[in-house]
């Protein structure tokens, strides 16, 4: 019988669309901000990166290794707008409910109480339904494609911030970054750095908000923080962008660009054999280098007795070989490809949760869970 030695370098190249080191930075925009007016916010966010850290954020290098982005804070009015900033400062717990209340209230032109509470109800579902809708955008374009998330976020959009660290899992937060710029909040959820004015006359009335940090006059994210004329101020925040997309490349960037999957047919067979061998490609220069990581097993399937035919025989189907790959070649064995069945490129999760059979050994291989976290986290 044929001795199968599995050595798992993937052949497929995972997230082969996507560059695990791209850095994907966010504007969240506050109160009364129109698409329109966010999108501009967010180029003049843009620029103001490129200017002072032109080495990390060069023209050639923009949708290569950045991206910049908008994460909207749509508007539903400007009265609504307020009692939902207040709601998600009560939500926090960083006001009381009477203080709330009486401020929602105020804003309200409800002339009944069930018309102030059917009023209320809508905002706090627009609210949770922005926020959802942040999170998916975050995910669905940045970390599901392996991307590093940085934020920077203005007045209300620090709340929302706040709200959507709450939902990022363990990793997800290990890839995202917060900078906050006129913050309303008592905190940073995720402890990014912050910079609110000293005479910023909005945040200034925000019962608990952090307090200011910064010279300068006024709350507009542009004209009274990027243009801000005092040098300091500036540079205060520019130092704070700067060490968070620091901290994200230090810490996030991919240590293999993919794995390659192969299998071996040699002379003889042992259960001992059935091993899987994995090995990942990096970027060294201006070659891939692949190396050594680890091993996995493969298993034996116990055959059965067919009455009608009166044999054991293998209770699986599927045959796990594609093609030939003589440059793995080694100790008399003979190295093919493992066959994916779809025949595209696929996420680890994937592959992770395929069977891939060799009836003719009667063998499986299923990725263990222990193999998957290791891998998951040299992507």
């Amino acid at each position: 019988m044929r001795k199968i030695v599995l050595i798992l370098l993937f052949n497929l190249t995972l997230f082969a669309s996507t560059n695990s080191c791209l850095l994907d930075v966010y504007f969240g925009n506050g109160v009364w901000n129109s698409l329109t007016q966010a999108q501009i916010s967010r180029d003049k966010l843009k620029k103001f990166m490129q200017d002072r850290n032109p080495d990390k954020f060069t023209l050639a290098d923009e949708k290569v290794t950045y991206d910049f982005k908008y994460a909207h804070n749509k508007t539903h009015g400007a009265l609504t707008d307020l009692i939902e900033s207040y709601w998600q400062l009560f939500e926090s717990g960083q006001i009381s409910e009477g203080y709330f209340t009486f401020v929602a209230r105020l804003l309200d032109g409800s002339l009944t109480e069930d018309g102030f509470l059917d009023d209320l109800k809508m905002i706090i579902s627009q609210s949770d339904g922005d926020t959802d809708a942040m999170y998916e955008k975050y995910q669905t374009e940045s970390f599901n494609q392996k991307h590093n998330v940085l934020l920077v976020s203005h007045s209300q959009g620090n709340l929302f911030a706040n709200k959507i660290y709450a939902l990022l899992s363990d990793d997800e937060r290990q890839h995202f970054r917060n900078v906050a710029v006129a913050t309303p909040a008592d905190n940073i959820a995720s402890g990014g750095e912050y910079t609110t004015l000293f005479n910023d006359f909005v945040i200034n009335t925000v019962p608990g908000s952090l307090p200011g940090n910064a010279e300068g006059f006024g709350h507009t994210f542009v004209n009274s923080y990027l243009n801000n004329p005092y040098d300091a101020t500036v540079d205060k925040i520019s130092l704070g962008l700067k060490n968070a997309v620091n901290a994200l490349d230090e810490n996030s960037c991919s240590a293999y660009l993919h794995f390659r999957w192969i299998g071996f047919i040699c002379p003889q067979e042992s259960d001992t054999d059935l091993r899987v061998e994995i090995y990942g490609s990096k970027k060294d220069g201006s070659f891939n280098i692949e190396e050594f990581i680890m091993t996995d097993a493969r298993n034996r399937v116990e055959k059965v007795y067919n009455e009608q035919t009166k044999k054991l025989e293998c209770p699986i189907s599927g045959w796990d070989l594609r093609t030939t790959t003589p440059h793995y070649n080694r100790n008399g064995c003979t190295a093919y490809t493992f066959d994916d069945t779809s025949g595209g490129y696929h996420s680890l999760e994937y592959i992770a949760s395929q069977t891939y059979g060799n009836v003719a050994t009667c063998t499986q291989y299923n990725m263990s869970t222990a193999v998957f976290e290791i891998l998951k986290k040299l992507e």
